[in-house]
């Protein structure tokens, strides 16, 4: 008789806990070996209308609201050849490629203050192209690529369970195995637990419990941005003695104080960007994404997320940069006011060392153990070679 698989804990289903899980379910070998059940602290999104996506509902009386929170967390992401090799060879190269957009040219502008008065500097051709991928990078939706991910995993047999926080990660005994322990009192045990619940990971804090100070936490970068994903402009701006706009185009404007982005998305939407220095960080909890707690309000018709930041401060900082330079919409308010929600976020980073993110059968991965910018698309997603040791 075969012996039963080993149980892996997956803490958090937002990226690199679903590609790890989907990267074990696809595998024949590794599929007989280890059974992944991925943890999420949110509620479960409401079912999509293929079959496949029905288990994701598997908390009675979830519905839109839910998904929106689940799903809308952050604007995008710009995958780099490094991200899209794996999620390629999982075998999610035609879908992933159908809701997302190739970054073909980069465009580099400066402009100066809110007098209109704008350069054009340079551009850069076929960004991160890659010959055996036949593809720039690229740039995705984060709630797309999520759902994507998590879907696929539901058809290849996994489990998700929606709604669990968890508070610690032990051992139980000498017997090897892991107590993963649940805000509420529920406990479960686990053969290998691997932390994918981002830069505030309460594994990784479990993981370097007995370390002075707090080491266990990421550094502030003394910058925070704004951030959103703008409705197709109806009536593009064309600039006279300029080249040509393409699909597909993205814009980088260097303002006299901060830097301006957008990132094209399919069907003519845009992923917008402004980042700026930041003396003060916000507020944070202890653990978990460490953000506390704050109830999205309405600005400029968009859904605003502050991000622990104050409400008056965020809409002081969004207006002057509402007549800031931008080469399609004329401004950034235009792109404010097409927006379906606006995300402010610090920018904290660190690379934490192997001790600090792997300690008997526990590891963290993603930005669990390596916290890069959100846009980077660089978070490791595999951990194979710890499967086969």
């Amino acid at each position: 008789m075969a012996d039963a698989p080993l149980t892996i804990a997956i803490i958090g289903a937002g990226v690199a806990g679903p590609v790890f899980a989907l990267a074990i379910l696809s595998s024949p070998i590794l599929k007989e070996h280890y059974k992944p059940v991925i943890y999420e602290r949110l509620p479960s999104p409401s079912p999509s209308p293929s079959p496949s996506a029905t288990s994701l509902n598997t908390n009675p009386g979830t519905g839109d609201a839910h998904s929106k929170a689940t799903y809308a967390a952050g604007a995008a992401v710009a995958l780099t050849s490094n991200a899209l090799y794996p999620l390629y060879s999982l075998g999610l190269r035609e879908e992933l490629d159908a809701i997302s957009c190739e970054t073909a040219r980069i465009k580099i502008w400066r402009a100066w203050g809110d007098a209109g008065k704008y350069r054009y500097c340079q551009q850069l051709n076929n960004p991160n192209w890659q010959e055996d991928l036949g593809t720039n990078l690229r740039v995705v939706e984060r709630a797309n690529l999520q759902r994507l991910v998590l879907d696929r995993v539901l058809e290849l047999g996994g489990d998700v369970v929606w709604e669990k926080t968890v508070s610690d990660v032990k051992s139980i005994g000498g017997s090897g195995k892991m107590r993963v322990c649940f805000e509420g009192g529920e406990e479960v045990s686990a053969d290998l637990v691997v932390g994918a619940d981002g830069g505030w990971s309460v594994v990784r804090r479990g993981i370097m419990e007995g370390e002075k100070g707090e080491k266990w936490k990421p550094v502030f970068a003394y910058a925070d941005g704004i951030y959103g994903v703008s409705k197709p402009i109806e009536n593009p701006r064309v600039l006279e003695g300029e080249d040509e706009m393409k699909d597909g185009d993205t814009h980088w404007v260097l303002l006299d104080s901060g830097t301006a982005s957008t990132w094209a998305l399919p069907g003519g939407r845009q992923f917008w960007t402004i980042s700026f220095a930041s003396n003060i960080p916000p507020a944070r909890t202890s653990g978990g994404d460490g953000m506390q707690k704050q109830a999205v309000v309405k600005l400029y018709g968009a859904d605003l997320n502050l991000g622990g930041y104050g409400l008056e401060e965020t809409q002081q900082i969004l207006k002057s940069y509402e007549r800031a330079f931008h080469p399609i919409a004329g401004s950034f308010e235009e792109l404010y006011r097409r927006s379906e929600r606006i995300v402010r976020a610090p920018i904290w980073y660190h690379a934490w060392e192997e001790n600090e993110i792997w300690r008997q059968n526990v590891v963290t991965i993603g930005d669990a153990s390596r916290l890069m910018l959100p846009t980077s698309g660089q978070g490791r997603l595999t951990l194979l070679s710890i499967l086969h040791s």
